[in-house]
C-alpha cells in the first residue's frame, strides 16, 4: 500500500468511545473515515450524521466494503475477539479497543491469523500516548534515575454508579461492564490495564509474580469495584497496585510513581493538566540534586497520535506500535491478579 494513501477506517461499535477516534481519523491527513456500523442503529445513525458517512446496514457490508482497509472495534469485551477476528479473516486490518480479548487464547489466536495474512493488528491503549509518559521514557532510558527499584500503580476514579449500566455519557443503555462473563473484570481490566501498558512501556520492565485481593464492596455488580496487589518485576523491583471504581473525591488519581536508585519520577494523571515532576539524590544533565524539577507539557492530542502512529504501521507493513503482544502482557497480569485474589496465593506471569 503506497504511503500516500489515506489510511480508510471502518468503524464497528458506536458508542460513546468511538466519537474521539472518529474526531481523531477525520482530523488527520493520514486518514479518512469510510463507513460506521453498530447493532444500535440509533447510535450507528447519530455517528454518520456527525461525520457524514454512510452507514452499513450489516457487519457484511462493512467486511466487503473495499473503500474499508483497516476497522476501529469498539463493543462490549466479550464481543472484540469475534470481530476482530472476522475483520482479519475478510482480509481487514483492526484496532480494536483494549482489551483485545478476555482469553490469552483468543489473543494468540489472533496474533497467529494477523501474521498470516501480513495483516496489521493493534490495541488502542492510547494513555502511552500522554506527554508525560514520553518524557518519562526519555528520562528513564537516558539514566536519570538510575535502576527502578520501587514502582506506585494507582487508578483512584469517582465514578457514579451509572456507570455500569450506561458508561460515562449514558450514550446507551447496556449492563455489559458488570456481568462478569461479558466484561471479563472491573476496574483493573477497563481502568488499570492502561497504566500497565504505559508503565511497561515507559520502563521497558514486565510483571514476573504477584499477589492480589479484589472486592465488590460498593456496587451490585459481578466485577470488582476494588483492587489492590503487590508486584515483583523482572528486574527484581517491587511495587503496589491500587484501584477503586468509587473512591469518593478522587479527581485526576491515575497516577504512577517511580522510584529509582538514584531519584524518583511522578507522572501525573495524562488527562490532567499537573506536570511530570522530577527528584534527584545527584546532579544530571542540566538538573540539580535535592529538589523537586516539574515539566509542564503542552497537551498532545493522544487518540490523534494512536491512530496516526496505527495508520503508519499500516502504510509501511510493520507491527502496530501498540500490539496483541502488548495487549496479551497486561491481559496476564490482569487475569493474574483476578487469579490470585480468588485463590489466595502469588501467582508467577509468563
Amino acid at each position: 500500500m503506497s504511503e500516500s494513501k489515506p489510511i480508510r477506517f471502518g468503524i464497528i461499535g458506536c458508542g460513546t468511545a468511538s466519537i474521539p477516534v472518529c474526531e481523531a481519523i477525520t482530523s488527520s491527513p493520514l486518514t479518512e473515515l469510510a463507513a460506521v456500523y453498530d447493532v444500535n442503529q440509533d447510535l450507528a445513525n447519530d455517528l454518520s450524521q456527525q461525520f457524514h458517512v454512510p452507514v452499513m446496514n450489516n457487519l457484511d457490508e462493512l467486511l466487503t466494503n473495499p473503500m474499508v482497509d483497516a476497522a476501529y472495534i469498539a463493543v462490549p469485551h466479550y464481543l472484540l475477539a469475534s470481530l476482530t477476528r472476522q475483520m482479519l479473516q475478510a482480509g481487514k486490518h483492526a484496532l480494536t479497543e483494549k482489551p483485545l480479548a478476555i482469553s490469552l487464547e483468543d489473543i494468540d489466536e489472533l496474533s497467529v491469523l494477523a501474521a498470516e495474512r501480513n495483516l496489521t493488528l493493534g490495541v488502542f491503549y492510547e494513555m502511552r500516548y500522554a506527554p508525560a509518559y514520553a518524557q518519562a521514557r526519555e528520562l528513564i532510558q537516558a539514566g536519570a534515575i538510575g535502576n527502578i527499584v520501587a514502582i506506585q500503580i494507582q487508578t483512584l476514579i469517582d465514578k457514579p454508579l451509572s456507570y455500569w449500566q450506561s458508561g460515562y455519557a449514558g450514550r446507551s443503555i447496556n449492563p455489559w461492564r458488570g456481568i462478569k462473563a461479558q466484561a471479563g473484570g472491573g476496574v483493573v481490566l477497563m481502568n488499570t490495564s492502561h497504566l500497565l501498558d504505559a508503565v511497561s512501556y515507559v520502563t521497558d520492565l514486565r510483571i514476573t509474580n504477584l499477589s492480589a485481593e479484589i472486592g465488590t464492596l460498593v456496587t451490585n455488580v459481578e466485577v470488582e469495584d476494588t483492587a489492590t496487589a503487590i508486584l515483583r518485576f523482572n528486574n527484581g523491583a517491587i511495587g503496589s497496585l491500587v484501584a477503586g471504581a468509587h473512591i469518593n473525591g478522587a479527581h485526576q488519581e491515575e497516577t504512577c510513581y517511580l522510584h529509582g536508585a538514584e531519584g524518583q519520577i511522578r507522572l501525573p494523571d495524562p488527562y490532567s493538566s499537573n506536570p511530570l515532576r522530577l527528584y534527584l539524590k545527584r546532579s544530571w544533565d542540566d538538573f540539580e540534586a535535592g529538589q523537586w524539577h516539574s515539566f509542564h507539557n503542552e497537551p498532545v492530542p493522544v487518540y490523534a497520535c494512536a491512530i496516526e502512529d496505527f495508520a503508519r504501521s499500516v502504510q509501511s507493513g510493520h507491527c502496530a506500535p501498540v500490539s496483541a503482544h502488548d495487549a496479551r502482557y497486561v491481559l496476564s497480569v490482569v487475569l493474574g491478579i483476578y487469579q490470585s485474589a480468588t485463590e489466595k496465593k502469588m501467582i508467577s506471569i509468563s
